[in-house]
């Protein structure tokens, strides 16, 4: 029996949960960035617009630089706001393409990704009907 099997069995089926894990060495930067909870300005700005812009009736930002921190790109790079996972639900997105919505996003995203740090989307984009299927 597999360690996920034994790990299912132990478990009632409404409490698994998909574990990942992460072998990266812990840097000072990383320690201060995981204790941050507090939202940045970045985060406010992407909030802000979405909900001007869409009226969503579910935004979630997760900020997930720290995920990413020890990447070759972010060498160097002391910005603790540069990718971020967000989900959408709004009816603004209805009759539109997944493409289409990803495109509205970065369109309302673009000073935040050309001048202030931004470097990745992870979006979840969908109606409330869609939510609902």
């Amino acid at each position: 029996m597999s360690l996920l099997s034994k790990i299912n069995t132990l478990q009632p089926a409404f409490s698994r949960n998909f574990v990942r894990f992460h072998s990266i060495k812990s840097t000072q930067f990383l320690n201060d960035f995981m204790e941050t909870k507090e939202k940045g300005p970045i985060q406010l700005s992407i909030e802000d617009k979405i909900i001007e812009a869409l009226h969503p009736t579910v935004l979630e930002v997760v900020n997930e630089s720290h995920l990413h921190a020890h990447h070759a790109a972010m060498k160097g790079n002391t910005n603790k706001e540069t990718h971020f996972r967000l989900t959408i639900v709004s009816e603004e997105f209805k009759k539109k393409s997944l493409m289409q919505r990803h495109r509205l996003i970065y369109t309302l995203l673009d000073d935040e990704l050309k001048n202030q740090g931004l470097h990745a989307l992870t979006l979840k984009t969908k109606t409330q009907e869609e939510l609902k299927q």
